[in-house]
């Protein structure tokens, strides 16, 4: 046990407190690495599962080393399907910076190399060499023309020869000269444009020849300026296939559109895709070199859990009317982002997009994920290594596991958090040094011993249970941050044990605005209850109502009035659909219990009507059966019961009183309302005696109780209860119940 006079003097809570089987299932289920896996973590709020598994995940991560940097690049072979490459983490960015310092460096050197005076003499020379033979065969197709008689001439439609006057054209021939003359004529010509179209075809292939020969050139010099960077990247990412088939494909790709890296910028503008180099851009989808954490696996908290969020997206431009993108504008999602790592999902929130935890499956187990851009771009998906943790509650894993076949398939660990601890010396100092963590962290004032007993005291309240302590922090934080702003208003220097029992009190005032209403009912007279007196077929039972966070118990009367008949136990608020299954099957017991104590010699016939009076809300649980059976009993035999005494115990068919749920506010509830009609010293309640542990109550009560002005009687059997409440034995009770269940029954059957 820890000595100290103030908070200030301890260590703070460094480790969860009070979930060992949530620890250990925890800890094998981040050791197993196995896709199937994963885990659920399920407690109430407020327990620390968030915050232990953040911790939890941030060691385990600092133990893996596995996650890689992504990128998307341009597919030159598939251009619809972008290519992912992995790297080492940090190794995207540089890759990324490497490829666009190549093409601002190939942009530069290239615009220089076809501006050079050594590629301007080279093409020259290959022009030059194509005009010389292009001068050579029309000279030679020229003169063979003149000597022919025909001169060359061009024109629109190409080359054609146009005869050469003669003097002997003017001299007379006879018809015969002159027919033979034309002959001679035409087909002179017609070899002579034979001769051209031979000519023209020549020139054509000697001008393809030298285009040919002009883009050898080019491609000769551009080799030379983009083969020394292309061979300096591909060996500096020789570890890389992907990245070296990239490397090659690009080269390719920049040797056949070689012309736009040298071309004006408004030439390229007016007559081409501007977005042509977009394809040699680099992607960088996810980057865990940037972080100072890159050294840790990534652990990624999404709290809204759409598809596109978790599997990420396309981004669109609008482009004459519809939509356009490309793998420059893909987005990763939570799941790229959690990669090689942890992902954290809260299950509430996860299954509000039915598409989300079913892609969250597929994606479970195919090991790999895409990015579903619902367009006509597919970018090739990646292999996922990740390990999933769904944080809930214990209903949601209940339904997923009943109704989703395949959640067990691929949530094997189930870490649960328990509301409650035991209570002994190491967990109240771990509440102290939980408190002391929280002093430091907020920057509070730190609490002494007698303040720091009274937050254990009201952990032990919130648990419900003397032997127990509260592991629902949240509430223990808030009288925490509540006393140190109590103790700022007094200007004290420590929180004390009044600063903790007034935060206490007025959080209870706060939202105990339901109660003051139906307290002031009460004094009014609106609401019917006796703490005085005896009444036939009266009872005073208890009960508790919830109001959010806040609970607190009220006495409520109920009454039964019997006859006879063959209707049996009618429960009123049943009848009128104001009563739960369990309630429903508490009334229904009763009949069983009547039958085996009270009806052995002859049939049951009894109409016996049960109500919950001034009851508008419904009622549920079996808690009251007990109450209900006295009451029955009181009515059969007109026995009254003390109105002093209120009850509370569920009871099974043999007369066996059981444990019910709200004790301490049942009886501080009836306590209250005593107090406000009046304490007379012989009021109290009847409650199972297995409820005396959860017996946690205001100290206010227990002085009260230590005074003799308020009393609890701890029962086992139906018997005992009956006693206390009639002052009677329970064999006469019994004698007079069966007398009078007897005539009941002689009166059905002379009705016959």
């Amino acid at each position: 046990m820890l000595t100290y006079n103030n908070t200030s003097e301890i260590e703070p809570l460094e480790s969860i407190l009070g979930q060992k089987r949530a620890i250990d299932a925890m800890e094998i289920g981040l050791r197993i690495n196995n896709p199937a896996y994963n885990i659920y973590i399920a407690g109430e709020s407020g327990t620390g599962k968030t915050t232990y598994a953040m911790k939890a995940l941030d060691k385990y991560a600092s133990q893996k080393d596995n996650h890689k940097d992504w990128c998307y690049v341009y597919n030159f072979e598939h251009p619809r399907e972008p290519v992912a490459i992995g790297l080492e983490k940090g190794l995207g960015k540089i890759f990324k910076k490497d490829i666009e310092k190549l093409i601002e460096t190939l942009l530069d050197e290239l615009v220089d190399a076809f501006e050079s005076e050594d590629f301007e003499i080279g093409k020259n020379q290959l022009i030059e060499e194509y005009e010389i033979e292009k001068d050579t065969l029309l000279k030679k197709i020229k003169k063979y023309g003149e000597e022919k008689g025909f001169k060359l001439k061009n024109s629109k439609v190409g080359m054609v020869f146009i005869p050469i006057k003669d003097e002997k054209e003017d001299e007379e021939k006879t018809d015969e000269e002159e027919q033979k003359a034309d002959e001679e004529f035409y087909k002179v010509k017609r070899e002579l444009e034979s001769m051209a179209i031979q000519v023209v075809y020549k020139i054509r292939d000697l001008e393809d020849a030298a285009k040919e020969a002009l883009l050898d050139l080019e491609e000769e010099v551009a080799k030379f300026v983009i083969d020394p960077h292309i061979e300096l990247l591909t060996e500096k990412y020789k570890g890389y296939d992907k990245v070296k088939k990239y490397l090659a494909n690009m080269r390719k790709d920049i040797l056949e559109y070689v012309y736009l890296f040298y071309m004006d910028e408004e030439e390229l503008k007016d007559k081409y895709d501007k977005e042509h180099f977009t394809k040699y851009k680099v992607n960088l989808f996810v980057d865990n070199g940037s972080d100072k954490k890159s050294s840790s696996a990534p652990v990624i908290i999404e709290m809204n859990p759409s598809p596109s969020n978790l599997f990420g997206k396309a981004e669109y431009d609008y482009y004459n009317g519809g939509v356009k993108t490309d793998f420059t504008k893909l987005i990763p999602g939570a799941v790229h982002k959690a990669n090689g790592g942890y992902l954290v999902l809260y299950t509430d929130q996860l299954l509000r997009y039915g598409l989300s935890w079913d892609m969250l499956k597929r994606t479970i187990q195919s090991r790999k994920i895409g990015v579903d851009t619902q367009t006509s771009i597919k970018p090739e998906s990646i292999p996922i290594d990740m390990k999933v943790i769904l944080i809930g509650n214990n209903y949601m894993y209940n339904l997923l596991y009943n109704y989703d076949a395949d959640f067990s398939k691929y949530f094997k660990i189930f870490v649960d958090f328990d509301n409650e601890m035991d209570k002994n010396d190491t967990n109240e100092d771990g509440i102290t040094r939980f408190i002391a963590l929280q002093c430091n962290k907020n920057k509070l004032k730190h609490f002494t011993y007698d303040a720091v007993q009274e937050v254990i005291k009201f952990s032990t309240r919130v648990s419900g249970d003397n032997s127990k302590l509260s592991t629902e922090f949240n509430k223990i934080l808030e009288v925490i941050i509540e006393g140190d702003a109590y103790a700022t208003i007094r200007g004290v220097e420590y929180v004390d044990k009044e600063d903790v029992k007034v935060a206490i009190n007025e959080r209870r005032k706060r939202l105990s605005r339901i109660e003051s209403k139906m307290d002031e009912s009460l004094e009014n007279g609106f609401t019917l209850i006796e703490t005085q007196g005896k009444k036939i077929g009266v009872i005073n039972g208890l009960s508790v109502l919830n109001m959010g966070e806040y609970s607190f118990g009220r006495p409520s009367r109920i009454t039964v009035t019997t006859s006879p008949g063959n209707k049996g136990i009618v429960n009123i608020e049943r009848e009128v659909n104001m009563s739960g299954p369990i309630h429903n099957k508490g009334v229904l017991i009763l009949g069983g219990y009547l039958a085996e104590n009270f009806a052995q010699e002859f049939p049951l016939s009894i109409n016996a009507y049960i109500c919950f009076e001034q009851n508008y809300g419904g009622v549920d649980g079996d808690s009251a059966t007990g109450a209900e059976l006295y009451t029955l009993i009181s009515s059969l035999t007109k026995i009254p019961l003390k109105q002093n005494i209120a009850v509370t115990g569920s009871m099974n068919q043999k007369g066996d009183i059981q444990v019910v749920g709200g004790i301490a506010e049942k009886v501080e509830g009836f306590y209250s309302t005593c107090k406000r009609k009046g304490l007379t010293g012989d009021q109290g309640v009847i409650i199972p005696k297995n409820n005396s542990r959860n017996l946690v109550l205001s100290d206010e009560l227990n002085e009260a109780i230590e005074k003799g002005m308020f009393k609890i009687y701890q029962v086992e059997r139906v018997e005992q209860a009956l006693e206390i409440l009639t002052d009677m034995s329970f064999d006469y009770i019994k004698k007079l119940a069966v007398d009078r269940l007897r005539e009941f029954s002689k009166i059905k059957n002379d009705s016959k």
